[in-house]
Formats: C-alpha cells, sequence, structure tokens
C-alpha cells in the first residue's frame, strides 16, 4: 500500500519592528516546466497509451475515454485551427459549459499557441436570468471564441452573447439562430510547424488562463495565470511530496468544475504532472446528485480525493451502510485533502474509523488553503488532530501577517500570484489589491495555531470585510463563527448569515436544510412544504435547543447567539447573495435583507424570533 512522504513542516520566521510577521518555506521548490502543455508533452511521450481522462457518456452508463497520446494530437490540431481562425496571443476561449474531455483538449490546445482559456461558472449561463455575470466575465475575458459541450441547454446564454460577435464552438446540438462550428471540425485539422513555434515562444509570463473570483465580494474578477501560475503549482507539490503514488499513476475522481482552482488548477495540472487519469464525476455533494458519485466511486478507487465538508458528510453516511463502497474507497487512497470550510472533529472521526476498518490504518488528511488571486497560499502537509490549521507557506511562497486586532491580516506574495496589473477590464479594483512590497491582500485574518511555535502553522478567521464590532466594542470573527454554529446545527442548518454590526448581541438569519431536518422528525414533518418546515412548532423547539446548548458552550458576546431568524425566502444567486461554492455572501445577505436584520433586532422581539 502506497504511503506519502511528505516533508516535516518548515517554516523561516522574520519578525519586524512593526509587528508584521514574513513566513517562508525552508523546503525548497522542485524544478518547473515552462508550461503546462510541456507537462502535458511529457506525460503523453512516457505513456502515450494511457488514458487521461474519462467521462461518463451518461448517468450509470458507459465510459468514454481518450488517452495522452490521442489528447496531446487532437490539442495540437485544435491549436492549429485556432491559428488558421487568426487567432493570437492575448485572444481567449470563453467556456461556458462544465467539464468535458473535449475541455480539457481545448484547453491544452489553446495554450499551445498562448491563447488563454477562460472557464466559466456553469451557472453564469444556466442558472442565471439576465445573464449579468456572464456578459460582465465574456467582455472583461476579451474573448473571441466561446465553447459549450451542447448547444441547446446555452442557447440563451449564447444568445445574450450574440453581439459579441463570438465564433461559437460546440461538441453537439443546434439552436435556432446560434450559428456553431463542431468541435469536430476543430481536431480533424492538420497541424503545422507553426504549432511548434508558438509552443516555443510560451514563456513563465504567459498567460494561460482567466479563472474569476467566487463573487463572494461582488461581481466576479477576471484574474489572469500565467503558465508560472500552473507550472509553480506543480512543483510545490512535487516538493512537498503529495504527487509521489509509488510509482503508479494516479486515479482521480473529479466533482469540482474546472472553473473552480482547486480542480482547474490544483487537481487538473498536479494528475498531468503524475501522468495519472482523471474520471469526471457528474455527481455533486447534493441528495439529488450524490448517487452518482457512490456509483463512480464504487468503480473506481481514487488515490487521493479532495471535497468540501458536505461531500465528506454525505460520503461517511453512505460508507456507514456499504461495506464494499468504504472499501473501494479507501483501497489506494493515499490522502485526502479539503478547503473551503472547516472539517468537524466528529467528522474526521468517523473518516478515521472508516478507514480504519477498511485498511487497518488512517489516511492523513491536509488543508488547502487558496484563492483565485494566488492560487495556493498555504498547506497543511503534515498530519495533526487540528482541523483548524490551514497550514505554513508554500515553497515559493511568502506570507506576510500584519497585526489587526486580535488577530493578523494575511498578505500573499510568489510566481503563483497574478501579474501587478491586476484584474482584466476592472482599474478600479485592481487599485489596493498589492501593497507597498508587493504583497497582495487577502482580506483574510489569521493567527498561529500556538503562538509560541509558528512550526505548528496557521489558523484562519475570518474574512476581514465580513467581520463587526458590536456596540461594546467587541470583535465578531464572523467566519468562525457561522462554522461553528453551523457544526452545532448540523444537519438542519443549511447556511447562517452572522448579523450584529453596532448592535447589543449577535444575531443569525438561519436557513433551514429540509434534508436534513425530514431526516431527524421523520414521519412527523414528511407532508410539510420547505416554506412551512420554517414555522413549524417541532422544528423551531428542535433548533432553539440547539442554539441553546451552543450558547452555554460559548458564553462570551462575540459567540453567543442572542437573536435568531428562521428565513423561508431562499437565497438567491442572481443577486449575488449566493457564491459559486454554493455559500452565503455574509455582506450581500445583510445588506440585501436589511429589512430582515432590522426585524431581528427590533424591539421588543416579533413572534418569528427566536430570543435567547
Amino acid at each position: 500500500m502506497v504511503q506519502v512522504r511528505t516533508p516535516a513542516p518548515s517554516v523561516e520566521v522574520t519578525r519586524r519592528d512593526d509587528g508584521s510577521i514574513l513566513l517562508r518555506s525552508g523546503i525548497p521548490l522542485a524544478p518547473v516546466r515552462p508550461s503546462l502543455p510541456h507537462l502535458f508533452d511529457d506525460a503523453a511521450t512516457a505513456h502515450p497509451d494511457r488514458v487521461f481522462m474519462r467521462q461518463r457518456m451518461a448517468p450509470g452508463g458507459a465510459w468514454r475515454e481518450i488517452t495522452y497520446g490521442q489528447a496531446a494530437r487532437d490539442s495540437r490540431a485544435v491549436a492549429q485551427w485556432l491559428l488558421n481562425q487568426g487567432a493570437k496571443p492575448g485572444d481567449a476561449v470563453a467556456v461556458l459549459s462544465g467539464n468535458s474531455l473535449e475541455h480539457a483538449v481545448l484547453s491544452i490546445g489553446a495554450q499551445r499557441v498562448r491563447v488563454a482559456v477562460a472557464p466559466m461558472s456553469a451557472g453564469y449561463s444556466l442558472m442565471s436570468t439576465d445573464h449579468a455575470k456572464l456578459k460582465g466575465c465574456v467582455a472583461r475575458s476579451g474573448a473571441r471564441f466561446a465553447f459549450v459541450d451542447n448547444v441547446a441547454p446555452y442557447a440563451k446564454a449564447l444568445a445574450a452573447l450574440a453581439p459579441m460577435g463570438l465564433r461559437v464552438i460546440a461538441v453537439a446540438g443546434q439552436a435556432e439562430g446560434i450559428e456553431t462550428v463542431p468541435y469536430a471540425e476543430l481536431v480533424a485539422t492538420e497541424p503545422t510547424a507553426a504549432v511548434e513555434r508558438e509552443m516555443a515562444a510560451i514563456t513563465h509570463d504567459t498567460v494561460a488562463r482567466i479563472m474569476f473570483t467566487s463573487g463572494s465580494t461582488g461581481t466576479p474578477k477576471a484574474t489572469p495565470q500565467t503558465q508560472a501560475n500552473l507550472t509553480i503549482t506543480v512543483a510545490q507539490a512535487r516538493s512537498l511530496g503529495i504527487l509521489d503514488f509509488g510509482g503508479e499513476a494516479p486515479q482521480h475522481i473529479e466533482a469540482m468544475p474546472f472553473s473552480h482552482i482547486m480542480a482547474g488548477n490544483f487537481n487538473l495540472n498536479n494528475v498531468i504532472g503524475a501522468g495519472g487519469t482523471i474520471h469526471l464525476d457528474d455527481g455533486k455533494p447534493i441528495p439529488a446528485l450524490f448517487a452518482q458519485t457512490i456509483a463512480n466511486l464504487r468503480e473506481v478507487s481514487p488515490h487521493f480525493y479532495i471535497t468540501v465538508p458536505l461531500g465528506y458528510t454525505m460520503l461517511c453516511d453512505a460508507m456507514e451502510k456499504d461495506d464494499a463502497l468504504r472499501d473501494s474507497f479507501f483501497k489506494n487512497l493515499v490522502y485526502m485533502g479539503f478547503g473551503g470550510a472547516m472539517l468537524s472533529d466528529a467528522l474526521v472521526e468517523r473518516l478515521d474509523a472508516l478507514a480504519l476498518k477498511a485498511r487497518g490504518e488512517k489516511v492523513p488528511m491536509y488543508t488547502f488553503y487558496g484563492a483565485t488571486e494566488y492560487l495556493f497560499g498555504a498547506l497543511r502537509y503534515w498530519v495533526t488532530p487540528r482541523m483548524d490549521i490551514i497550514g505554513l507557506p508554500l515553497p515559493d511562497t511568502d506570507l506576510k501577517l500584519v497585526p489587526d486586532g486580535a488577530h493578523y491580516e494575511l498578505r500573499v506574495k510568489g510566481r503563483t500570484l497574478l501579474p501587478r496589473s491586476g484584474y482584466l477590464g476592472d482599474a478600479q479594483a485592481s487599485e489596493a489589491l498589492f501593497d507597498e512590497e508587493g504583497f497582495f491582500r487577502t482580506g483574510d485574518a489569521v493567527r498561529f495555531a500556538d503562538p509560541a511555535n509558528p512550526i505548528e502553522g496557521i489558523v484562519f478567521s475570518s474574512r476581514v470585510a465580513e467581520d463587526f464590532k458590536l456596540t461594546s466594542g467587541t470583535y465578531v470573527a464572523v467566519n468562525a463563527l457561522r462554522l461553528d454554529l453551523m457544526a452545532a446545527g448540523d444537519p438542519l442548518l443549511r447556511e447562517a448569515v452572522i448579523c450584529g454590526l453596532n448592535r447589543d448581541g449577535v444575531g443569525a438569519l438561519l436557513w433551514l436544510n429540509d434534508v436534513g431536518v425530514r431526516a431527524v422528525l421523520g414521519e412527523a414533518v414528511a407532508a410539510l412544504t420547505n416554506e412551512q418546515l420554517a414555522s413549524d412548532e417541532r422544528v423551531v423547539a428542535l433548533l432553539r435547543d440547539r442554539i441553546a446548548s451552543f450558547n452555554a458552550a460559548n458564553p462570551s458576546g462575540a459567540r453567543a447567539i442572542r437573536r435568531a431568524v428562521l428565513m423561508a425566502a431562499p437565497l438567491t444567486y442572481d443577486s449575488g447573495e449566493l457564491t459559486d461554492k454554493g455559500t452565503a455572501s455574509q455582506r450581500v445577505v445583510r445588506e440585501r435583507r436589511s429589512a430582515d436584520v432590522e426585524q431581528l433586532f427590533a424591539q421588543p422581539a416579533g413572534p418569528a424570533v427566536l430570543t435567547f
């Protein structure tokens, strides 16, 4: 059984007179390749017949796949087609649809000729009604081409983009008024020497991808990522030993979209760097789709697995009832990872217990911390029982901690950082990105796990812009409080927005997880609608008990929830209340639902307000 061999945690600490602290990894960076296409060709040369990517032809259906050798040939054909259309460095292809074999091949092909790929959240096309975010993202990317896997679902989005004059590439489907170029035409193009000349001209400063911020703090920003951003990420992973799978070709199941940095940067790039195979998963950690993930995990035993805490919760629920699924999941697993939210101790204990039953040993769990603008700033690559530690700086990445009350504002600098020119098409938003030393202002607050011993790592505290103070001057760390409240309310709560700016105490707007509520209360609430659940006395009483217990364990003014309201109106995507990650944008919700916030703190409290 393959064992991961990561180095011991290492950090060089410099304390300055102004109170700021610099952190630098003591681990040297592994060699860096010129570009992602070069890394891909390394794998294709070494293993031309190895499967690069697989995808179900239909849910539960047979797999279709492409080898590294075929993908290398097809990507060169795509590159030539783009050159034939007059594409040049600085142009971009906007990818509207989700993960697919063609999406991956198109990305490599475009980058061969210094054309950037701009993958966008499919929600901008499929969930939106006004397509405002989509149009804004396409305009800022400077895209001349657009790609979809099937025209029909994207017809309205493509119609909204029609005035921009994009050349639309489609794998399948047709729609009235939408002129497309079949993807088959691209891969049938005969490559010439021009493709290799363009690839030879790639530098680390060549823009490879344009990724978009989640929109949790406003309109998505177009973030250019250079080839150095991509290849250094692979070199960092190699430096930390997490691409060493004992000579085996790693198998990876990917459910997250390529428009997200974890899937589109870390997972995709590192599987290519390791010459492994990506199995695309159409499942998601929601009740309606998670069965597809379970079906894939019965068939494919991954070498590493990274998902959000909710995904692990649902996976544990399934594995605790199915020994065969449990054994398949842990069979080849070298490590697990998570990001985006804290993993509870109870959930880690469940995963450890399952691993012990499946293979007689625990599987390491790593923590990833990053953002679109700098990919990964820190990683906890050592084993510790503390899941709140986000790690230490990666090789070739410096962290600066600037004092900010009881915490430090975290700033990041390194070659995975976006260019100093900032976001594309948004000079105003770019003005304050960097400090006087070129460090990126993350807007995140952190603290040391052990102030006397920095080698223990740093802990994420909150988003600075979302935190606030009570009238007493007490500082409320919103993210940490939200995560702990959600854990206390599990599985009853889907979301919580923490309120209390210039108030005497903390309050919360709460959204129920109807699936979790029904699982706890069973037949008693089976006939109720989701809206009725929010006012049902049994549900309210159950939630009141959970919050009261939470308050008993967290009596301080900055932690105790003094008022709460169960919300019936769902959070909406187009309004910006929901980010691409499916979490609430605390600031946006508080601003848009100011009337609800006023109701929450009204004196005397109304009948819908729970007081504690």
